[in-house]
């Protein structure tokens, strides 16, 4: 019964008629599904090429149900030579030729799955007779634009050459191209079925294909498919292991795998982790003669290892050894590669190799500092950051005095942010005891001028990275070098370009402290802070505006203290050598203002210091007085007010219980040369100029009284000049010149005569009334005020002077308060009151 049907199913397909070919076909098919194949064997040799002369059917309904009649018939064969005989030829016309005939994408599918299904079920021996046809399928099918196809050619690659691996030596190399071409397919399960296949082929296949193979393998490497990255990461596991003649090759597989260690996928990493280990193991048996002696004596990790890391084994240390002169020099090119993908693969790999070469890095190490120098200043911070922690690395391999030997020289024509972050982070992994004997050599190289004069913020942190990771890793042992990072911070300060760097500075600063056992920042300006002042008195003549020698000096200036007590002398020449008439007006007006904000404004730096008297007399006579001569120009009126508001500092600046200027020689040789100076400053440009000039020559007036040198002449030389301030476009000028008024009259020196000075005390009384009728209320207060306390030179006339001319006030109510004030003052003077008749009245 089973023939007679098989007989009318292929004569059906010999019909024009397609839906006849396609019952038949379908009903084939269940019939084949429906009988076991040991009793339908026969019939099935029968119908097999009628059958495969369906594949050029113009239907393609009848194409797809002939593929799956063969593909069922294919499966269910034991071990029949015949049938591959007829079907390869048929499958290499459809899908082998240069020109593909069969147009539906998954018709091709299932030939290829069908194709598959032979490499799988065929005898090795029988397959590889037909090794050409499939070769030339394959090539084609892989370039096919269906990805399924695609996906399906990959695994018969792989299946293929497991199966006869021998023959498919021969042929592997022609798979290699149609192969790659699928590496940067958009669908993702392409790619990584590109990639285990491009593994099968290269491993069983001729190594020299691996030269091609190699570049868009490790491109993958940079997928953002984290399965691609897994792929190829198993690949090279496997050619680790399994490649023939693979320790030529270690070179080019070692920077894939390393790599894979630092991925941003947990799994990945330890996928990577583990492959690696199993290649350094198996490296380890096949070299055991060679390696015995570290295999039996080193044993033990290092005291002094990453604490966060696990130590690569023998194997794969030795491995990453004996090639570090092959892969060096392309990590050092590309960490200045273009695409920035790479330049982080690349700072991934160097970590990775630092930390499987060890010691051994020592030899290639010069180079590699080269490109990590630059690598540090990379705009992506992922690579600056890798390249940090592989520098940590090298402090811990690396003995500080080699390396000492290559990074110092390397920064003295120019060192830049680059290499002194490299440093810091190779000092941060050093042993403490190897660093202790190269801290002195470290420290005067860093305080420099040429290294520690930037003013560039990045530099600056990194140069304070060094000496912060010095105290962090060498503690106790830095007091040796104490000095040299005071210098190196203080230089910092005083040229900090941000805030960032003075906070930075000042912790750094508090740490060299606590390691110099000083109690405070006090102390420890205390204790190196002459030296630094002597080096810049030697420079000081030379000063411009940018010099870093006056950044520093002004930086001692604010933040020593009451240390700079002990050192007067010193800071005194300094500024009378760079506070000159003729310096740099910008470099006089910066120092002046820290002078008189920082300085005279601190009772505690002049407090029981023996030099603070002839400090003040020097600053004042010799510093001061020639800078407040009048020069031309906007600059210049800036030196003034700022020499100004310094005088009035020192002026105000005077200890109770004794005060330079309250010595009547002093007085006579410091101030009077100082007073036409001052007289004209009261009728400067500048309104802060002539306030302060004013409110210094109230202070001055206030030493003449405790000097004794309050004359006559002083009130005459100075009462004219100061009412004319009354007029002052100012109101907080004319304030201070009403109170300097009162100051200078009240009380009158003893030489003082009235009669003679009838003429002054007129001209007094009628500027102040004219004042008095200020349109200000307040100014009208305050000078009623003052005509009150000043009254009591010569009420009468006072009086008088008011009363003739109250008509003409429009301040008539301080006009009569005054008034009466004045009469009650001579009412007094007139009538005064005793005792005696006090008790007479009472009675």
């Amino acid at each position: 019964m089973t023939n007679i049907l098989i007989a009318k199913y292929c004569s059906a397909l010999k019909s024009d008629d397609k839906k006849k070919r396609k019952q038949s076909l379908e009903k084939l098919f269940a019939l084949l599904q429906e009988h076991d194949s040991d009793l339908v064997i026969i019939e099935k040799v029968e119908v097999y090429k009628n059958i495969l002369r369906c594949f050029s059917d113009k239907a393609e309904t009848c194409r797809e149900l002939a593929v799956n009649v063969i593909t069922e018939i294919i499966s269910s064969l034991s071990q029949e030579e015949e049938y591959y005989v007829y079907l390869m030829p048929t499958l290499v016309q459809r899908i082998g030729g240069q020109e593909m005939f069969e147009s539906s994408e998954e018709v091709r599918l299932l030939e290829v799955s069908l194709l598959h299904c032979v490499v799988k079920k065929a005898n090795p021996s029988l397959l590889s007779s037909f090794l050409n046809d499939i070769i030339q399928i394959l090539v084609n099918t892989l370039v096919d634009p269906y990805p399924k196809v695609k996906k399906e050619s990959c695994e018969c690659v792989v299946d293929l050459a497991e199966t006869i691996p021998t023959h498919f030596f021969l042929q592997a190399r022609s798979l290699v191209t149609p192969t790659l071409r699928n590496f940067t397919h958009q669908h993702f399960r392409v790619r990584i079925s590109a990639i285990n296949a491009i593994g099968k082929v290269v491993r069983y296949g001729n190594n020299a294909s691996l030269d091609s193979v190699i570049g868009p393998l490790a491109e993958r490497l940079f997928d953002q498919t984290p399965m691609v990255r897994q792929a190829v990461v198993c690949v090279i596991g496997m050619w680790l292991v399994e490649l023939p003649d693979r320790y030529s090759y270690f070179h080019k597989l070692l920077p894939l795998i390393l790599t894979s260690l630092s991925d941003e996928v947990p799994e990945l990493r330890t996928e990577a982790m583990k492959l690696w280990e199993e290649a350094g193991k198996l490296y380890m048996q096949e070299n055991e003669n060679d390696i015995k002696d570290q295999m039996d004596f080193l044993t033990e990790d290092p005291a002094h290892y990453p604490p966060l890391e696990t130590r690569p084994n023998l194997g794969c240390r030795t491995l990453v050894k004996r090639n570090l002169c092959k892969i060096v020099p392309a990590l050092v090119n590309e960490l200045e590669d273009w695409l920035v993908d790479i330049r982080v693969k690349a700072s991934q790999l160097l970590y990775a190799l630092i930390l499987n070469a060890e010691i051994q890095i020592t030899h290639h190490l010069e180079k590699i500092l080269v490109g990590m120098y630059r690598a540090s200043n990379d705009e992506d911070a992922r690579v600056a950051d890798n390249v940090e922690k592989a520098a940590e690395l090298i402090g811990y391999f690396v003995p500080a005095d080699t390396y000492c030997k290559i990074v110092l020289p390397t920064m003295e024509d120019s060192a830049n942010m680059g290499q002194l972050r490299v440093f810091a982070a190779i000092l941060k992994g050093s042993e403490r005891t190897l660093l202790k004997e190269k801290l002195t050599e470290i420290g005067d190289f860093l305080k420099r001028p040429e290294i520690c004069y930037n003013k560039e913020a990045l530099y600056q942190r990194n140069l304070l990275n060094c000496c912060i990771t010095l105290m962090l890793v060498c503690k106790e042992d830095c007091k040796e070098i104490s000095y040299q990072l005071f210098v190196i911070m203080i230089s910092i300060l005083g040229l900090a370009s941000n805030d960032d760097v003075t906070k930075m500075t000042t912790e750094g600063l508090h740490m060299l402290e606590k390691i110099d056992e000083c109690s405070s920042l006090q102390e420890l300006f205390k204790k190196h802070v002459q030296p630094v002042l002597e080096m810049l008195q030697n420079s000081v003549a030379s000063w411009s505006l940018h010099s870093p020698e006056r950044f520093i000096f002004e930086a001692i200036l604010c933040h020593a203290g009451s240390v700079l007590g002990l050192h007067l002398v010193t800071i005194s020449t300094i500024l009378i050598t760079c506070l000159k008439p003729e310096k740099d007006p910008e470099v006089k007006l910066r120092i002046f203002t820290i002078l008189s904000t920082n300085i005279f404004s601190r009772e505690d730096i002049f407090v029981q210091v023996p030099d603070s008297e002839q400090f003040l007399v020097t600053f004042v006579k010799d510093i001061i007085t020639p800078n407040l001569v009048w020069q031309a120009g906007r600059v210049a009126e800036a030196i003034r007010t700022a020499s100004i508001s310094c005088l009035y500092a020192a002026l105000r600046h005077s200890p109770k219980s004794r005060s330079p200027f309250a010595d009547s020689n002093i007085f006579t040789a410091v101030i009077d040369p100082l007073l036409p100076l001052l007289l004209t400053l009261v009728e400067d440009s500048s309104k802060k100029t002539r306030l302060i000039a004013c409110q210094s020559l109230c202070q001055i007036i206030k030493l003449a009284r405790i000097t004794g040198v309050h004359t006559a002449d002083l009130v005459h030389r100075l009462y004219p000049v100061i009412l004319k301030r009354l007029d002052d476009v100012s109101d907080d000028v004319r304030l201070v010149a009403v109170t300097t008024l009162v100051k200078l009259f009240k009380p009158l020196p003893t030489d003082y005569c009235m009669e003679i000075s009838y003429g002054h005390i007129e001209a007094l009384f009628g500027t102040m009334l004219i004042h008095l009728d200020d349109p200000d209320p307040g100014f009208q207060k305050v000078m009623l005020d003052a005509l009150k306390e000043l009254s009591e030179l010569n009420s009468k006339h006072l009086w008088e002077k008011v009363n003739s001319s109250l008509h003409k006030f429009r301040n008539v109510d301080g006009c009569r308060e005054l008034l009466k004030h004045t009469e009650r003052l001579q009412s007094c003077v007139l009538h005064p009151v005793t005792e005696a008749e006090d008790s007479v009245t009472a009675i």
